[in-house]
């Protein structure tokens, strides 16, 4: 059986990605009718794969460079990106480019990077203060759950979970980055705006998106932001690619960096990031939303909000701080009880040493024998002590070894003393 060898065209090159993303299909179209256009108008036809496969190594990166000067007027990542799809495209056509000879032989305008504009809160708020209700809302739960634009627009409600405070969110694999789902949260804040959105659509129902196609509804979210943007003056663009320095992926970067000032990995994981050994660092469900609601309140954005999750945050620390206080003179003032008990033993001891049983005492010191009752008033005085609060067994053990063990041959051993105590004075010791 012979089969048929198909030729490689555009056409069938398209038909190969067609698995994957459309934005990233469309990524390559771009790119390649880019470079089809600079073939049309250096050589005067857009398909020049056939005369390029008949050129030596110079000629092919001489017109190679000839089509990345072409490009002059693009940013410097816009012609790195475009050539890294015809890269692609000319190695499936048969054109087969080393890295060590593109690295040599190509010299690609240099990428220009501009300090990024920080998003302020004062910024937020004026913002939110002129853009329509849906897209502030969208805006507020891309920015609380550090989720991409492209996400946000293609969730529906069944993505959602709204029984508590804060509404968990389930981003499927099928719309996240690197196809990998993951779970996120909305604030308090924005889950509250959030609701009734909710209640007037179906569980099958875009949540924030305008349109099906997703490049369309993104289009539509940077667009109403840009016209908001003009309206309360805040349209400032990069000098270098003339872009807005504010775009709908600065709400993202803003929660980004305020949950990454208290745990950068913990933010990864909210945002789908990729991290080092982040596959380690596992938490329970229970946990991570503990965790998000605890460092919510930096991504508070309406004032009256911040100020009550502070003065709630304040007073739950001063009722702890007046907990541990009460408890720290609660011990205090059990260790001034404890002390007096002692005190007051240590008194009975001696009173009753002095009045009672002088004779006993002199008797002990002299290592004399004692007598039936001489015994047997030693032991209740010994009792009375013992029985009186376990917490002093031991203590009054050691006030005996120290003061008279030398006398009594009594050693620093549980065992020993239980079995002294035991054979001399007829008393069982719960030392344990």
């Amino acid at each position: 059986m012979v089969v048929q060898r198909l030729e490689r065209t555009r056409s069938t090159f398209m038909d190969k990605i067609s698995s994957k993303d459309p934005l990233t299909q469309r990524g390559y179209e771009i790119g390649l009718n880019n470079f089809d256009n600079f073939c049309m108008e250096k050589y005067g036809k857009a398909d020049y794969i056939s005369e390029l496969k008949e050129c030596n190594d110079e000629q092919l990166y001489d017109c190679l460079q000839a089509y990345i000067n072409w490009n002059n007027s693009l940013a410097p990542r816009t012609v790195k990106n475009y050539f890294s799809k015809v890269k692609k495209y000319l190695h499936y056509r048969g054109i087969k480019l080393d890295p060590q000879d593109i690295k040599e032989e190509l010299d690609f305008p240099i990428l220009i990077k501009d300090e990024l504009y920080p998003l302020s809160l004062e910024d937020i708020q004026a913002i939110f203060k002129a853009i329509p209700y849906n897209h502030k809302v969208a805006l507020m739960c891309e920015l609380s759950g550090l989720m991409r634009i492209g996400e946000t627009v293609q969730l529906r409600k069944r993505h959602m979970i709204t029984t508590g405070q804060n509404i968990i969110v389930k981003i499927p694999a099928t719309i996240a980055k690197f196809k990998t789902g993951r779970t996120t949260y909305f604030s308090k804040e924005a889950s509250k705006l959030l609701r009734p959105i909710l209640k007037r659509i179906e569980d099958e129902d875009l949540v924030f998106g305008t349109s099906e196609n997703k490049t369309y509804a993104e289009l539509n979210s940077e667009q109403t932001l840009r016209r908001t943007l003009r309206k309360i003056g805040l349209d400032m663009k990069y000098e270098s690619t003339n872009r807005f320095m504010i775009n709908t992926h600065s709400f993202r970067a803003y929660g980004i960096t305020k949950i990454s000032r208290h745990d950068p990995n913990f933010a990864k994981k909210l945002a789908g990031q990729k991290g080092y050994l982040l596959e380690y660092d596992r938490m329970t469900p229970e946990e991570k939303l503990e965790l998000y609601q605890k460092l919510e309140i930096d991504l508070i954005i309406d004032d009256t909000e911040k100020l009550k999750r502070e003065n709630e945050k304040k007073q739950k620390t001063i009722s702890e701080l007046e907990e541990k206080s009460n408890r720290i003179d609660e011990l205090e003032k059990q260790g001034k009880e404890e002390k007096q008990r002692m005190d007051m033993i240590m008194k009975s001891i001696k009173q009753m040493t002095k009045q009672k049983t002088a004779s006993i005492g002199k008797k002990i010191i002299d290592k004399k024998e004692l007598d039936h009752e001489e015994l047997k008033s030693f032991r209740e005085m010994v009792s009375l002590i013992i029985h009186m609060d376990s917490k002093f067994k031991e203590r009054f053990i050691e006030y005996v070894s120290k003061n008279r063990g030398a006398e009594f041959g009594i050693k620093d051993n549980k065992k020993f003393k239980k079995k002294y105590y035991k054979e001399n004075y007829d008393i069982e010791l719960d030392l344990d």
